[in-house]
């Protein structure tokens, strides 16, 4: 029977987390409770046999994160796991940093998912028993020197350099005594969309893949340590013997792009890479981290996937303050600059709408890269001058999108500068479209910004119904019926259609390889495109290449894969 502890400052949410599970019969027992952390730590000494703690974060007298630094100073082995709401999220991932294992959302409290989290955590208490109890002499257990070394790995983050640090542990409990070291810090692009894919599973099990996938390429090359920062942020600790910075380079560059092409392949994920300046090992290195860390954040503006290094930040600067100079462009407001762009979306002309929508692109561009909040902030002025040119001529926002939108909370969960702007560019789009109708009186506003998203993205093959009935803010099942009922055809024949449209032209004006022409209209896999264009088109691609006349894609036919 493993003991729990509960602690969370609403009496009602304890009471649900109890009742929700039949605790017992499944092998846990509540029977500690707190409501705040204070209130904890003093039931935790006394009672250190305490297996797992659930806890909130919000609370009074202690908090959460407090609290939780304050179990890991006591060197517990008590488990915990986090209770948050969504608002909550940049405190969990302060608190994954401590080594919490999991997290729950009190809005999305379900049985079987809590239960799931909690046994997760059992398991590692079950594995951590096991391996004291088969250890022989001065052995420990692989999942008690993980632990060991992320302490040792936490400490040097905060005061330390590899030298100082070799001097007071003789052992040498880690794989950096060497030359030189670098930092890098691994940021796992499209994170919430991953995310996602956990919802009813452990986030603990996607962090330990993560961490799997890294040192085995640490330890076939022998060239360091990994720390998991939370489950988006990852630190490398990389040494070399080499004393040549462009052996180490290249080395580095090496084992760097082994690690992403391991984690791309094994568990499905893109990372971003900032890199810290090569150094002697009595380099502090809180410095380097700090470095990496603020490197990795010109993802924003270089694009995911990459390695950022301290020369890339350097060009980037030096073409931002050319680029000041050259154009004079000191501020780093668009507000004045925008009259141009209004005036031609006033008058619905597109090309020179988005000529001028780019001009204000490149002012915004302008800020100062250390500091992507300004960037942030350009983009917002740009989205404000907009709606309030929209409210000047009478059009108000729920009128033009369909329901209210938090812009900034919109473009806060991009990534990228490009994703921003494209985002911007659909946005300007829709209200294009939308001063069109209203001009012309053409009906269903909303299916028609549909249309010209689906013909302007036809190419990504991940295109779905979900994906352009949340670009129109409406539900899934409300977009499908409207599509179909205004178009004549459902959103999926729609789309083929299209596509297989493309692919059409494609071949008869290309010569372009199949599997080319495949990717261009947005399918993965050559045989199933060619088996689709076969039973609508009837006759294979290759075929229709040799054909004159060859059939058409009838509006009305339907489309069964």
């Amino acid at each position: 029977m493993y003991k729990i502890m509960l602690v969370e400052d609403e009496p009602i949410v304890r009471l649900a987390i109890k009742s929700l599970i039949n605790w017992e019969e499944k092998g846990f027992y509540i029977e500690y409770e707190a409501s705040n952390g204070k209130q904890a730590l003093k039931l935790l000494e006394e009672n250190p046999n305490i297996d797992i703690i659930v806890t909130d974060i919000n609370m009074p007298i202690m908090d959460g994160l407090e609290f939780i630094s304050e179990v890991v100073k006591r060197k517990s082995e008590t488990e915990i796991i986090v209770l948050s709401s969504y608002n909550d999220y940049d405190w969990v991932r302060k608190s994954f940093k401590f080594g919490v294992n999991d997290y729950i959302l009190k809005t999305e409290m379900e049985p079987e998912g809590i239960l799931d989290i909690v046994k997760s955590v059992a398991s590692k208490i079950e594995k951590r028993k096991n391996s004291l109890i088969n250890r022989k002499d001065g052995y420990r257990g692989e999942l008690d020197l993980r632990f060991q070394k992320d302490i040792f790995l936490r400490e040097l983050l905060e005061n330390g350099s590899i030298e100082s640090f070799y001097e007071k542990n003789s052992e040498k409990p880690l794989k950096l005594y060497r030359n030189c070291i670098a930092i890098c810090y691994l940021w796992i692009d499209d994170y919430q969309t991953i995310k996602d894919r956990y919802v009813n599973n452990s986030l603990k099990a996607f962090t330990q893949s993560v961490i799997n996938s890294i040192d085995q390429v640490l330890n076939d090359t022998n060239t360091g340590e990994v720390l998991c920062q939370s489950p988006e942020e990852f630190i490398l600790f990389m040494a070399f013997d080499e004393t040549s910075q462009k052996q180490v380079r290249n080395k580095l560059v090496e084992i760097v792009g082994r690690i992403q092409y391991s984690l791309k392949n094994y568990v499905n994920i893109s990372v971003s890479v900032g890199i810290s300046d090569i150094r002697s090992n009595n380099e502090k290195i809180g410095n380097l981290f700090e470095q990496a860390k603020q490197n990795v954040k010109l993802r924003f503006i270089v694009g995911k996937g990459k390695m950022i290094f301290p020369e890339t930040v350097n060009t980037i600067m030096w073409r931002n303050n050319e680029n000041s100079i050259k154009n004079d462009h000191r501020k780093e407001s668009i507000i004045g600059k925008e009259a141009d762009f209004l005036r031609e979306l006033g008058t619905v002309e597109e090309v020179k709408t988005f000529f001028e929508l780019e001009k204000l692109f490149a002012v915004i561009r302008l800020n100062n890269c250390n500091k992507i909040e300004k960037l942030y902030s350009g983009y917002m002025e740009l989205i404000f001058v907009t709606i309030s040119y929209l409210s000047k001529i009478g059009k108000e926002t729920e009128a033009v999108f369909g329901t209210e939108i938090d812009f900034y909370e919109k473009i806060l969960r991009f990534e990228t500068q490009d994703e921003i702007e494209n985002w911007i560019k659909n946005m300007i789009s829709w209200i294009l479209n939308y001063l069109k109708e209203c001009k012309t009186s053409k009906p269903n506003r909303l299916i028609a910004n549909a249309k010209h998203f689906i013909q302007m993205n036809y190419a990504n093959s991940g295109l779905s119904l979900k994906m352009v009935s949340e670009f129109v803010e409406l539900s899934e099942s409300h977009f499908s019926t409207t599509f179909t009922k205004e178009v004549g055809e459902t959103f999926t024949d729609y789309l083929t259609r299209l596509r297989l449209d493309k692919a059409k032209e494609l071949i008869a004006n290309t010569n372009l390889k199949l599997y080319e022409i495949c990717e261009r209209v947005g399918y993965t896999n050559a045989e199933h495109f060619s088996r689709i264009f076969k039973k609508v088109v009837g006759c294979s691609p290759k075929d229709y290449k040799k054909t004159d006349l060859p059939n058409e894609i009838s509006n009305n036919q339907k489309i069964n894969h």
